[in-house]
């Protein structure tokens, strides 16, 4: 009892200077934002101050410049005297226009300005007039008109209007260095006081860390060594995943070689039976015709129609086995077909898309004629992967849309793409008769179709594209309508290498 009871009031005690310590910072962050705030619109209205000055110092330069070009064409009749006198009004008003601005909600600048602009205006227009009179002919009227004064009249109560506006501008601009100078003062007495304070919870949080750090430290070490053996876990997973799959692949193989030795058989059995058909048919013929003779015409008749019934189900007894034949055969090839591919090796190289695939709307050019297929590609970008893969993915995609069109409707495909960050999109679209939405998944599905089957096919091309995109690191999409369409949506990684190939 005599040790816990300071130990309780320690912690109640860290547990105040921290809670005090927190209000503290936040008391003093929030007037550090408010100073800094400060001291920048003290900044940036020293800065208008100084901006307004020098803006009317160039009004006055420019005016003065205009009034030198203008008196410089009256001695000369040069017109290239005239260039500065061109370019100054317009310089001279945008000028006006940025003071204007610069005068925000100051009655005192805007009247300034105001005045400023009158008599600039009318500066200028009795240049004007004095230079159209002399460009009229009238030079001697032009003369007299500047010996008159009313020009330096004007530039003398412009000069003045300026010198008192920048007197008042110089005036405010001190006002305002005091009041940036206070706040910059109060700003680093504040910042100081933060640093001070921040060094103090610093402090004690060191010693709340302390308290706590070798159970950190146990608690790290402990999750180290869970991840370390969750990464061996994950590998030993992968590398058994990946034996599984190629001896599944070499399963696949050795099984449909294997099943080719007794089809094979099969057929030439099947042939020998179709060979035999004609010898056994034309000695009953023979034992038909000896029993004619013996039983009498009547008995043949009706034996002969018993040979010919006999015949007809011989052979469609031989036409069902080799229907059978040639559906097995087409199957085995599938699987060998699927079993070589899985086992080749992925070769990644820059694959040009637009080049590859107007290879392949050749090669189906005649068929798209003799459909009246309408077929388009769009700008396709280039991707790194399998060449071979990508043109068995997209020659399938190809095949499946000319293959499944409509008959009241005029087939069009189109194939375009697209990048990301990241991936190279491809979409083959088409008006087909499209794919019910509860098929979307067993379309994918080996020797597995949907809809009406009217087309030749054992249902292996697009589960063995969608195995080539996934082996390629990509993903294989689909949207489709019945009676509409479908769009197939193809996803490749832009640079794949075979090390971080995905399993089909």
């Amino acid at each position: 009892m005599v040790l816990t009871l300071p130990r309780w009031r320690f912690l109640n005690l860290q547990a105040l200077l921290l809670g005090i310590g927190f209000l503290l910072l936040v008391g003093i962050s929030a007037a550090t934002v408010f100073l800094v705030e400060r001291a920048a619109s003290d900044s940036k209205q020293l800065a208008d101050t100084l901006s307004v000055e020098d803006k009317l110092s160039d009004i006055l330069l420019t005016v003065r410049r205009a009034e030198s070009s203008q008196r410089g064409y009256l001695l000369t009749n040069d017109q290239s005297y005239l260039d500065d006198f061109r370019d100054a009004e317009p310089e001279t008003l945008d000028t006006i226009a940025e003071v204007r601005e610069l005068a925000g909600a100051s009655a005192t600048r805007k009247s300034t300005v105001d005045r400023v602009d009158a008599l600039v205006t009318g500066k200028f227009r009795e240049m004007k007039r004095i230079i159209e009179l002399n460009e009229s002919g009238k030079r001697s009227e032009a003369l007299r008109q500047v010996r008159e004064g009313e020009g330096r009249r004007i530039m003398v109560e412009l000069r003045d209007a300026i010198e008192e506006a920048i007197d008042a501008e110089n005036d405010l601009a001190d006002v305002r260095r005091q009041a940036s100078f206070r706040t910059s003062n109060l700003l680093l007495f504040v910042s100081l006081a933060g640093a001070a304070l921040i060094v103090a919870v610093g402090g004690l949080s060191v010693l709340l860390v302390q308290r706590n750090y070798r159970r950190a430290e146990a608690a790290r070490a402990e999750l180290a060594s869970t991840n370390a053996n969750l990464e061996r876990i994950v590998a030993y997973r992968t590398e058994d995943l990946t034996e599984a799959n190629e001896e599944i692949q070499r399963f696949a193989y050795i099984v449909s070689h294997d099943l080719r030795s007794p089809l094979v058989n099969i057929m030439g059995f099947t042939s020998e039976l179709e060979a035999l058909r004609q010898d056994i048919f034309q000695e009953v013929e023979k034992l038909n015709a000896e029993l004619a003779q013996v039983k009498g015409e009547a008995e043949a008749r009706k034996e002969d129609e018993t040979t010919r019934q006999l015949g007809a189900d011989f052979d469609e007894a031989i036409g069902f086995i080799k229907t059978s034949i040639g559906n097995m055969d087409r199957l085995i090839n599938a699987v060998l077909k699927l079993s070589r591919e899985g086992r080749r090796q992925f070769h990644p190289e820059t694959v040009d898309m637009d080049k590859l695939v107007g290879s392949l709307i050749e090669t189906v050019t005649h068929r798209a004629v003799e459909l009246q297929a309408t077929m388009s590609v769009g700008e396709l970008p280039p991707v790194e992967t399998d060449a071979l893969a990508a043109q068995q993915i997209f020659g399938n995609l190809i095949d499946n849309a000319l293959k499944y069109g409509r008959a009241d409707e005029k087939l069009q495909i189109e194939v375009r793409g697209r990048l990301t960050t990241t991936h190279a999109i491809y979409e083959v679209q088409d008006n087909g008769r499209g794919i019910d939405r509860a098929d979307f998944q067993r379309v994918f599905e080996l020797f597995r179709r949907a809809g009406k089957q009217d087309r030749p096919g054992e249902g292996i091309g697009l589960a063995h594209v969608r195995a080539l995109v996934r082996r390629l690191g990509g993903t294989m999409g689909l949207t489709s309508e019945l009676g509409k369409g479908s769009t197939f949506t193809v996803t490749l990684p832009r640079r794949w290498s075979v090390q971080n190939r995905s399993a089909a």
